[in-house]
């Protein structure tokens, strides 16, 4: 066993941890769980390091299966440096469904028996998400003291997490990374995928928005994300209390942008797009999801979906800048037309890829 210090990563096989895995595990010995098999860290050759990572399965909504887990990892408690939570459900159903309820039940558990095993110095890192914050209008940036607002079911339980967080940080620091809209170079965000796809179909929906198209989210790299959260390692180790940040570019995306740009790659010439009324586009969308579901196909875009289409992001990163030491380098102006090049150009390679994403 190594005597490095370990990071408790739950939640390891999704889409960030497992970015962050591979950047931690050169340096950290990593304890990577999740309720699915795990996949290890992508080898490296004549790399003594590659037993420095420790594989569980633990369904963190047990509580029984919590406290074995604990048990089990009795003797490498005392070299933790960081627990890391990006255990997560989501889906754009818009319906309740007792897996949210289950990492509720899980995260009131994880916090008592961390009090219980693990030194109060140990900081929890938390991913939140910028769905759980109140929209606000262009020129008006967002900070983390910015209202908070659980529109639709993924949010509120971001927020039932954020509230039962708040009650660890009496005992033990608290990072909570409110993330912006997470994608790669292959693109790997649900809702960027399926609007580039939109474009790319024969639908004339792609030429209809039911909200003022100059609105839009802020986006992260991947590789920005995984950087945020490993200089969030080390700072607040023994500083209890909550301290929250916003991770995202501070520029919002538009609508209409991505919607330029995926025309000019797909048609080479600049699509009209055109605001309707949000009745219009709430009929048009039940017709579409009966229709879609009669042929056995799952259609994204949603009626529920219709009353965000004004919603819109930015960020002020003052805080995070200063406490944090992280900006971002990257923008998705800038990425988007090599993501539209792999759509484009290999759209099997971009099909296989996005399809990945659970939605």
């Amino acid at each position: 066993m190594t005597d490095r210090d370990t990071i408790l990563i739950l939640g390891a096989q999704g889409f960030i941890a497992s970015h962050l895995r591979d950047r931690l595990n050169e340096q950290y010995r990593l304890l990577s769980v999740d309720i699915r098999p795990l996949t290890p860290v992508r080898a490296r050759v004549g790399d003594e390091d590659l037993r420095s990572e420790r594989l569980l399965r633990l369904d963190l909504g047990d509580p029984a299966q919590l406290e074995e887990f604990f048990e089990a990892i009795a003797g490498e408690t005392s070299r933790l440096l960081a627990v890391v939570h990006l255990a997560a459900y989501y889906d754009f159903r818009n319906k309740p469904d007792p897996r949210y309820d289950r990492l509720h039940t899980g995260l009131h558990h994880l916090i008592q028996l961390l009090g219980q095993h693990v030194d109060s110095a140990v900081p929890l890192i938390y991913a939140s998400s910028m769905a759980s914050l109140a929209p606000t209008d262009p020129g008006k940036p967002l900070t983390e003291e910015s209202a908070r607002h659980g529109s639709w079911v993924y949010p509120a339980s971001k927020i039932e997490a954020e509230n039962i967080l708040r009650q660890a940080a009496q005992e033990r620091p608290v990072v909570e990374l409110v993330l912006a809209a997470v994608y790669s170079d292959l693109g790997e965000l649900v809702p960027l995928f399926n609007q580039i796809e939109l474009v790319r179909s024969r639908s004339i929906a792609k030429f209809m928005y039911p909200g003022p198209t100059d609105r839009g989210l802020a986006y992260v790299h991947i590789t920005e994300t995984v950087d945020a959260f490993i200089r969030a390692l080390k700072p607040f180790f023994g500083c209890p209390g909550l301290h929250r940040f916003l991770i995202g570019q501070e520029k919002a995306v538009s609508y209409e942008y991505i919607h330029r740009l995926a025309g000019e790659m797909f048609y080479g010439k600049k699509l009209p797009l055109l605001r309707v009324p949000a009745s219009f586009a709430y009929l048009g969308a039940h017709l579409l999801s009966a229709f879609s579901s009669l042929t056995g196909k799952r259609r994204f875009l949603q009626p529920w979906m219709i009353q965000f289409a004004e919603e819109h992001f930015e960020f002020d990163l003052t805080h995070v800048k200063s406490e944090l030491g992280w900006s971002p380098w990257r923008t998705l102006h800038d990425d988007l037309h090599r993501i539209l090049e792999l759509a484009h150009y290999h759209h099997d390679i971009w099909l296989e890829v996005n399809h990945r994403r659970p939605w």
